[in-house]
């Protein structure tokens, strides 16, 4: 082999030299420079691993001088951060607790010094009293355990408040069937309900007629102007239910006969003690279930008797006032043993001679058809409450206005249902209340409960009204003792011992009677016999619900007949 090197091949060799040179050189001061930070290499021999260990500690040492400094400047600003925050949630803190401890401290001055009410207008009752201390009552849990319901029961302020959170609610809808509904919610069957429940009974009750009042012939006839006409419908009405409701039989009912309402597909919505929400077809409802004990008919029967007894120069009436539990509330949700209907029946027939029965079933049954009743309040329409004051004002024989003797309104209600239970879904079942203020010269005083002279006011203050407690609109408030004096001349002085029940009775009087004198028991500290014989009582009625009667307040009414 030859060692002849050409021309040609050492121009590339000392191309590839030249070239291997001018990359070395290249990289020389790369080299360089990565060298300079390091100052602890010791030996030329190692440059190039130390040159390799340079270049990495180089990049490492570079991101260790940049990190301190920011770290430094972090360090720096996170402490003043993180105290600044502590110190603003130490300070809210300190707002917030001292705002709740304020708060609850007036709140608790204010349940302690506030006056407690002892009425609630807006559910037509008293409230709770202090519970008389016996040991029986503590050892038992009772005594604490009232003690605990009278500071709930007389919150001051009560129906306000009330009032504000039903408001409130009622801004997040209610449910009904599972369903959430907000806004108003279309009423069907309307002013009418009373036609779509009265059907067919499970439970027909039979009527047992009272001894006969007495009454004149020679009453003059007042009844409205369209009256003939609505007891025609209402006869002709009431005969196609009955029709209905035994197709089986081919003999005519007579009219103006009674039917027990009756919906077996009727939906308690909400119940909470006597208070009922329920749902019959399309209409939402609102009742007060009927509780009377009948064991107490004969003690009430009696002080009836003893009024009348005590009062031989007057003339005693007895009318225990029906209300929507008879005419519109399904007998499926009824719940006590007996009805309010059989037990006025029952008490009536236990009254003296003495004491004149006022039939309200007699005087309402022609019109069961009208707007007679509400459809969420337990008390009666004026209207129902006129037809029963006629017919008191007959077997009284005197004279009755006409409803054209009337000025006729009407205002938006809620119902008592509603004021009492404060239910969401009675919020957008409204109705209209419809009243009938006389037009002749009267004047009306108010007492308190030892008979003593507050002020004079309208008997029907308009201006004064509530959609939530619409019925204080007959004579501002059950609590006041009331004194009419009419422009009739007739010399009759009517005393009413009553509940809250025959109040819309009492504007219709007013052209009956030269005065009358308005008494509720449950806010009355004399003896109301006394009471009639000192005031000339020529007429005194009792009158209040069978519920009413058999309860409380006819014990109360035993009790102002001693004292």
């Amino acid at each position: 082999m030859s060692d002849h090197i050409d021309d040609k091949e050492l121009e590339e060799l000392n191309e590839i030299y030249r070239r291997k040179m001018e990359s070395q050189k290249s990289h020389e001061p790369k080299k360089a420079k990565h060298e300079k930070p390091v100052r602890a290499a010791k030996s030329e021999d190692t440059h190039s691993v130390k040159a390799t260990k340079g270049k990495k500690n180089s990049e490492s040492t570079k991101q260790i001088r940049v990190k301190p400094e920011k770290q430094d400047k972090e360090d720096k600003v996170q402490p003043e951060s993180s105290s600044d925050s502590e110190r603003k949630k130490k300070l809210a803190v300190r707002i917030n607790i001292g705002v709740c401890t304020a708060f609850f401290a007036v709140v608790a001055v204010g349940l302690l010094v506030l006056p407690r009410p002892t009425i609630s207008e807006a559910e037509k009752r008293n409230l709770a009293t202090f519970p008389e201390f016996t040991w029986d009552a503590y050892w038992s849990g009772k005594y604490t355990e009232d003690i605990s319901y009278f500071f709930n029961d007389t919150v001051p302020f009560r129906d306000t408040f009330k009032s504000i959170g039903a408001g409130f609610r009622s801004l997040f809808g209610f449910s009904l069937n599972g369903a959430e509904i907000k806004g108003n919610v279309t009423q069907v069957n309307s002013g009418s309900s009373q036609t779509e429940v009265t059907t067919a009974s499970t439970k027909p009750i039979v009527i047992v007629t009272p001894a006969p009042s007495d009454t004149s012939s020679d009453a003059p006839s007042s009844a409205p102007e369209t009256e003939s006409k609505n007891d025609s419908s209402s006869g002709n009405q009431q005969s196609e239910t009955g029709s209905k409701s035994d197709e089986s039989s081919n003999s005519p009912k007579p009219e103006n006969t009674y039917t027990e309402p009756s919906d077996p597909d009727a939906q308690v919505l909400f119940e909470e003690g006597s208070q009922l929400v329920y749902q019959s077809g399309d209409t939402i409802y609102g009742a007060q279930i009927y509780s009377g004990k009948r064991e107490n008919a004969e003690d009430y029967a009696n002080t009836v008797n003893s009024l009348a007894k005590a009062l031989p120069g007057a003339n005693v009436y007895s009318l225990l006032a029906l209300t929507q539990n008879t005419f519109i509330t399904p007998s499926q949700l009824q719940k006590a043993q007996y009805t309010e209907l059989s037990d006025s029946v029952y008490i009536s027939n236990m009254l003296s001679k003495d004491v004149k029965v006022i039939d309200a079933m007699d005087a309402l049954l022609p019109h069961q058809k009208e707007n007679i009743f509400f459809l969420r309040d337990c008390h009666w329409q004026q209207l129902g409450a006129y037809y029963v004051a006629q017919s008191f004002a007959k077997a009284a024989d005197v004279k009755f206005a006409k409803l054209s003797g009337y000025d006729k309104y009407e205002k938006d209600c809620l119902g008592s249902v509603y004021a009492a239970t404060n239910y969401d879904g009675l919020m957008y079942e409204g109705e209209t209340f419809t009243y009938y203020v006389p037009k002749n010269d009267y004047t009306t005083e108010y007492y308190n409960a030892d008979y003593e002279y507050q002020f004079e006011y309208p008997l029907m203050p308009a201006s004064d009204y509530s959609a939530s407690s619409f019925y204080s609109l007959y004579m501002v408030a059950d609590s006041y003792i009331k004194h009419i004096t009419t422009d009739v001349k007739n010399d009759r002085v009517l005393v009413v011992l009553k509940d809250d029940y025959p109040s819309a009775m009492i504007p219709c009087l007013t052209s009956s009677f030269s005065e009358i004198y308005v008494i509720d028991v449950r806010y009355c500290n004399f003896n109301v016999a006394s009471f009639c014989v000192e005031h000339g009582a020529t007429d005194v009625l009792v009158g209040m619900t069978p519920e009413n009667a058999l309860g409380e307040i006819g014990d109360t009414l035993s009790y102002l007949l001693n004292i």
